[in-house]
């Protein structure tokens, strides 16, 4: 809630630092190329729509999108008017009554405190298909540190813990992926329910990063 807010009275100024950056669009690109042709994708934390969102529609994906932003979410409608969206907060919403066949959350878990990047990451798995995708970002290693855009702390509960929680809500660490401003991405897929997940091989630890706006 606290970054919500804070993220809400910050709005123009991320809109300004985020509209002129292209971090983190090939990386989901890439992915994106990976979904089955017209997969329903929900972005979480959509912010203003770029670059994710575009890479998103670009890509031929059915884009649905929510943020905990007014601000932020009618600056989203501007530019993509055909995709629907809610403004609610990732824990709280109910997105849109659906299953859906990939999820996208940048820049989102680490400004949740612990308890709620473990109830985000079971939420997710709650809302996607079996076989469904799920990119995020995160840091490998823990750490806390400040959000350049609202001085709000984030906190990552590093690799291990995160890839035990995905394993325990049913999902399979695909592997991980490092954009232009060296934040860290997970991808993973849902399988089915608690302890079907596989392991998979550990990367070396990066330090925490910042917040990338999404």
């Amino acid at each position: 809630m606290k970054s919500a807010s804070s993220y809400e009275m910050h709005a123009l100024d991320f809109l300004d630092a985020r509209d002129k950056s292209t971090i983190g669009a090939d990386v989901v690109a890439r992915w994106a190329r990976e979904l089955p042709v017209g997969a329903d994708v929900i972005e979480i934390a959509c912010g203003g729509g770029y670059p994710v969102s575009r890479v998103l529609v670009d890509s031929g994906v059915n884009l649905w999108a929510i943020d905990a932003s007014p601000t932020l979410l009618e600056q989203f409608r501007l530019r993509f008017p055909n995709v629907p969206t809610r403004c609610s907060l990732a824990l709280e919403s109910d997105y849109f009554g659906k299953e859906f066949g990939a999820a996208v959350a940048i820049g989102l878990l680490f400004l949740l405190e612990e308890a709620g990047q473990l109830a985000f990451l079971r939420r997710v798995s709650e809302i996607l298909l079996p076989g469904g995708r799920f990119l995020f970002t995160a840091p490998i290693q823990t750490g806390v540190w400040r959000d350049t855009c609202t001085g709000q702390e984030c906190r990552s509960l590093g690799r291990v813990r995160y890839v035990q929680t995905l394993e325990d809500a049913g999902f399979c660490l695909i592997g991980t992926h490092v954009d232009e401003g060296q934040n860290n991405y997970y991808d993973v897929q849902k399988i089915s329910g608690s302890g079907e997940a596989r392991h998979s091989k550990p990367t070396p630890d990066r330090a925490p990063k910042m917040r990338v706006p999404s």
